[in-house]
C-alpha cells in the first residue's frame, strides 16, 4: 500500500514539474505587425477608370475615404478590408466637373498608411470647336 502512496505521489509530482515547465518553455512568440502600400497617389482618367493597389499585411486592415459621401461616391473600393495581402481595385465614375481628389486612410489597430486619389477634370468644350484659340472669326 505505502508503495502505490509513493508511485501516485511521484506521479503526481512529475506531472507537476513537467506542466511547470512547459508553461516557461512555450513562450508566446510576438509579431511585429506590418502594413506597406505599393504606391502613395494614384491618379485616374477623367472617364471611368480604375488602378489596383497591393497592400502587404501581417494585420487585419482596412480603408475609409471619408471626403467621399455616400450621395456622390466617385471612387469605389474593393475590398476595403481583409486580414493579410491583397491587391485593392480602386473605381471611378464619369467626371463631369472639376478635378476630384481625397485622402485614403489605410489603417490597422496599430499602423496608419495614406493615399491620395486624384481624378482628372473634364474637359472643356470649345465654343467653336474650328477656332481653338478663341480668336474672333474674321471673313
Amino acid at each position: 500500500m505505502r508503495d502505490k502512496k509513493t508511485i501516485l505521489t511521484s506521479a503526481v509530482a512529475t506531472v507537476t514539474a513537467f506542466v511547470m515547465l512547459a508553461q516557461f518553455v512555450s513562450c508566446e512568440k510576438y509579431v511585429l505587425p506590418e502594413l506597406t502600400i505599393s504606391r502613395d497617389t494614384i491618379i485616374f482618367n477623367y472617364n471611368i477608370d480604375s488602378a489596383s493597389l497591393d497592400i502587404k499585411s501581417n494585420v487585419i486592415w482596412e480603408i475609409e475615404t471619408p471626403d467621399i459621401s455616400f450621395s456622390n461616391q466617385w471612387v469605389i473600393v474593393r475590398p476595403n478590408w481583409a486580414d493579410g495581402d491583397a491587391t485593392v481595385i480602386f473605381k471611378t465614375t464619369l467626371n463631369e466637373g472639376p478635378r476630384r481628389e481625397t485622402k485614403a486612410r489605410v489603417f490597422s489597430e496599430t499602423i496608419e498608411r495614406f493615399l491620395i486619389l486624384i481624378q482628372e477634370a473634364a474637359p472643356e468644350d470649345p465654343e467653336d470647336p474650328g477656332n481653338q484659340d478663341g480668336d474672333p472669326v474674321t471673313f
